[in-house]
């Protein structure tokens, strides 16, 4: 009997293609900034007296906030 021949059967070829390591470049740019949590409070106030952030958004902000 002869053996059952696939499309894969006897193959005796090389491995994948690996990709390259060197994708891997390392980061060159400046290091985040911290920021000034006092400056942030006060930019959010200054959106919210302006109009451009809702009571709803502050709401959002303070609950995300509370979940750190």
């Amino acid at each position: 009997m002869s053996p059952l021949n696939t499309l894969s059967g006897g193959y005796k070829g090389g491995s994948p293609r690996v990709r390259s390591e060197n994708s891997k470049k390392p980061y060159s740019g400046e290091a985040p900034k911290e920021i000034d949590s006092k400056e942030l409070a006060n930019q959010i106030k200054s959106w919210y007296v302006s109009g451009k952030i809702t009571r709803e958004g502050m709401d959002y902000i303070i609950n995300e906030l509370n979940k750190l």
